[in-house]
């Protein structure tokens, strides 16, 4: 079944941060999506194979505002819907518009009421805003992000999603080559070119650290399996501060001199070791 997260709330609050983060865990996102587009979106998305949509809905209109809740909720046999309301105080979004220097959206509009006039104030433009949804956020879970940086903000909907805590943050770790220089994506580099190299073995300079001559010869060294273990400490006493740090990916690289044993095999033996704790990912620049 389709996986739905609607994203709503106060103008302000967060819900393009929302929509980044749930980006990074592998959603289709629409940002702004009007409630009248949004049967239309869904089938043409799964029609064309995507499983897990989330979508900013714009419901700044009386009209929106009220057909919002009937169109999910005739959605609800069809998609495994999560929905959340963001919001904040006045005062907040007041600041967070100052320092941005951006313009509400009720700003540019002239039907939020039935007044002729346009709001004059930023604080106006919040509490006509937040007036019109009240009936929506009744109907969401409410989040309020006052006292939320990103990284809080990140974890209540990554533990909403997944209805426990869980570390969504992915390790990737590479092998490369130090003949093309250090990938520019690198956060940490080890250098493997210290250890043996099965290159000088006529029998192995054809094979790469994922053939299984090359695993045994490696696997049998002292010394490569000391490197390993201390890049395993290494990660293991750092990695939790490293994603404290409002990341949602940590690219660890590992090079040899030519990119295709050395560095190969111990960058499949650190992720293989990481994923039992970690979302990891595992590639390599010079082996297919």
């Amino acid at each position: 079944m389709l996986n739905l997260f609607v994203v709503t709330g106060i103008s302000g609050s967060g819900k393009t941060s929302v929509l980044n983060m749930l980006e990074d865990l592998g959603y289709y996102c629409i940002d702004n999506l009007p409630v009248a587009l949004i049967n239309d979106a869904l089938s043409m998305l799964a029609a064309n194979g995507y499983h897990r949509i989330a979508m900013s809905v714009d419901a700044r209109d009386k009209e929106s505002s009220k057909s919002l809740i009937p169109t999910i909720d005739s959605l609800q046999n069809q998609y495994d819907i999560n929905g959340i309301f963001l919001t904040a105080s006045t005062m907040v979004l007041q600041r967070r518009y100052s320092e941005t220097r951006r313009r509400h959206p009720f700003s540019f509009q002239n039907d939020i009421t039935d007044e002729k006039k346009m709001p004059n104030t930023i604080i106006e433009c919040i509490e006509k805003e937040r007036a019109l949804m009240t009936k929506i956020q009744e109907k969401f879970l409410t989040l309020d992000t006052d006292k939320l940086n990103t990284n809080d903000l990140k974890k209540a909907i990554f533990e909403l999603i997944d209805g426990k805590k869980t570390n969504f943050s992915i390790v990737v770790v590479q092998s490369f080559s130090y003949k093309d220089g250090v990938p520019i994506d690198s956060d940490l580099v080890f250098d493997a070119r210290c250890l043996p190299n099965p290159f000088y073995d006529p029998r192995l300079r054809d094979l790469t650290g994922r053939d299984t001559k090359v695993i045994k010869y490696l696997a049998e060294k002292n010394d490569v399996h000391s490197f390993i273990e201390d890049i395993l400490l290494y990660l293991k006493n750092w990695l939790p501060n490293y994603m404290k740090k409002e990341r949602s990916y940590l690219t660890v690289s590992v090079g040899c001199t030519g990119g295709k044993h050395r560095s190969v095999y111990c960058s499949e033996q650190i992720a293989k070791k990481l994923s039992q704790n970690w979302k990891t990912l595992v590639r390599h620049r010079k082996v297919l």
